[in-house]
C-alpha cells in the first residue's frame, strides 16, 4: 500500500510503502534519501489515496558521530606507528644497546666462562659467562653476529639483534659437548628482519578505518563501515587502536538503522 507524505529528514514529499491494511505507526523507508523513517497510516473514506502522516522528526543521535572518531584516530595512530619505524629507522636502530644472554649445556646447567666474541668482520672477544652462565654485552644497536667458546663445547656462532632500550628478555644458547661449530640464528635478530614488513602492514591496515571513519559521518555504507572496522582491529595503532576499532565496530553495529540506504 502506497501513501503520500513528507519526508522529516530531506523535507521532501514522497510516497512511500507499508503493508497492505496496515494502521497506526509503521516504519518504512525514504526513497529520496534512503533514511528510516516512522510514519502514522489512517484512512480517510471520501478518498481513494490513504493519507500517511509523518511523526516529528527523531533526534539523530551521535553514535555513528563517535564511531567516526574512533576509527579515525585508530587510523592516525596506526599511520604514526607504522610510519615512525619507516621514517626513522636509522635514528630507532642507532646508538648502542645492551644485549642479555646465558650459555647452558644439555643438562641445562650453567656453562661458565664460556668466552663470547663479536664475529661481525673481525673476532674481538666481548666478553665471558660469569659462574651462573649470564653474559651481558654493549654492543651498537642493530643485527650481529657473535662467537661463544668454551674448551671441550661446540662453539656456537650466533646471529643476534641489539635494540636500542633495556633488554626484556635473556636468550639461551645451548652448548653441547665435542668440537666443530654450529650456527643458529636468534629471536632478537628473526624479529629485526620482519620488523619493516610488520610496520608496512600496520600502515596499509591504517588506511581502511579512515575511510570507514568518513562514511559514518555521511552515514553512508554500513557494510564498507564494518569491514573498515575489523580491518582497523588488526592495526595495532599502539595497541590503543584495536580497542577502538572494537568499540566503533560494537557502536557501528547496534545502530546500523541509522545508515542511509542509497
Amino acid at each position: 500500500m502506497e501513501g503520500k507524505t513528507k519526508c522529516p529528514y530531506c523535507k521532501q514529499n514522497v510516497v512511500v510503502e507499508v503493508p497492505d491494511g496496515s494502521r497506526g505507526i509503521q516504519k518504512t523507508k525514504c526513497p529520496n534519501c534512503g533514511m528510516n523513517i516512522k510514519v502514522e497510516v489512517t484512512e480517510r473514506e471520501e478518498t481513494v489515496e490513504t493519507p500517511i502522516h509523518p511523526l516529528l522528526k527523531q533526534k539523530s543521535s551521535r553514535a555513528l558521530n563517535i564511531a567516526g572518531s574512533l576509527l579515525i584516530i585508530t587510523s592516525v595512530l596506526g599511520i604514526i606507528m607504522g610510519s615512525s619505524f619507516l621514517l626513522f629507522e636509522n635514528i630507532a636502530t642507532g646508538g648502542e644497546g645492551i644485549y642479555e644472554g646465558r650459555v647452558i649445556d644439555i643438562e641445562n646447567n650453567p656453562v661458565k666462562d664460556a668466552s663470547i666474541y663479536l664475529a661481525d668482520d673481525e673476532i674481538m672477544k666481548i666478553g665471558k659467562t660469569d659462574e651462573r652462565g649470564y653474559f651481558s654485552i654493549n654492543m651498537t644497536t642493530g643485527k650481529h653476529k657473535i662467537l661463544i667458546e668454551k674448551n671441550g663445547y661446540i662453539s656456537k656462532k650466533a646471529t643476534i639483534g641489539v635494540f636500542p632500550f633495556k633488554p626484556i628478555l635473556r636468550e639461551k644458547f645451548l652448548m653441547e659437548r665435542g668440537e666443530g661449530i654450529k650456527e643458529e640464528k636468534k629471536l632478537t635478530a628473526i624479529i629485526f628482519d620482519t620488523m619493516p614488513i610488520i610496520f608496512s602492514l600496520v600502515l596499509i591496515l591504517s588506511i581502511p578505518p579512515l575511510i570507514g571513519g568518513i562514511f559514518c559521518f555521511m552515514k553512508r555504507y554500513d557494510i564498507v563501515v564494518i569491514i573498515c572496522a575489523i580491518f582497523g582491529i588488526f592495526s595495532i595503532g599502539f595497541f590503543i587502536g584495536t580497542i577502538l576499532s572494537i568499540v566503533a565496530l560494537f557502536i557501528v553495529i547496534t545502530h546500523r538503522n541509522e545508515f542511509a540506504t542509497i
